[in-house]
């Protein structure tokens, strides 16, 4: 960023505000969604959430596994 030699600051970067709310308005949404699904559909989910967290994972047994179960 270049400073212009010409403002009347003297030089000093400006602050800019900005207002930033204080809920995640999308997370509104998914609470929504997940009303909306079926016991089944939220066990399925579920299950999914899951086998990413052990996707990430260290051990490649555990990786293979969870990889292998999303089929």
């Amino acid at each position: 960023m270049t400073i212009d030699p010409n403002s009347s600051n003297g030089g000093t970067p400006e602050e800019a505000s900005l207002k930033v709310p204080s809920k995640d308005p999308k997370k509104k949404k998914d609470d929504k969604k997940e009303e909306d699904l079926s016991d089944e559909d939220l066990a399925l989910k579920q299950q999914l959430e899951l086998y990413v967290e052990r996707v990430q994972d260290s051990d490649p047994g555990v990786q293979k596994f969870a990889l292998e179960s999303m089929r």
